[in-house]
């Protein structure tokens, strides 16, 4: 009997963000899931720029330290493999 290994959760990954467009305020939401690679992100640009042609929309990429890596929002894998958000107690701890 092999017992399964968790996967791993990438310590970088890319997500899309929207800006509010006014200029001298630096104000952004995130807008995406996390991905593993820059091309999900770039898939998911082409989506959200298709619903809102006037919305302002970039892809930023972020980087954990923390062992091993945990982030706030869901990460899709390259295959598609979706790695859930931490738990609402962990994300409140941060």
């Amino acid at each position: 009997m092999s017992i399964p290994l968790a996967v791993p959760t990438p310590a970088d990954v890319f997500y899309v963000v929207q800006s509010s467009g006014v200029l001298g305020h630096r104000e952004h939401h995130v807008s995406s899931d996390l991905y593993e690679t820059h091309a999900q992100a770039h898939t998911e640009l082409a989506r959200l720029k298709a619903g809102n042609p006037g919305g302002d929309y970039d892809i930023w990429k972020s980087s954990t330290y923390i062992e091993p890596p945990a982030w706030l929002y869901c990460v899709v894998l390259a295959d598609g493999t979706v790695i859930p958000t931490v738990s609402e107690k962990e994300r409140a701890d941060h």
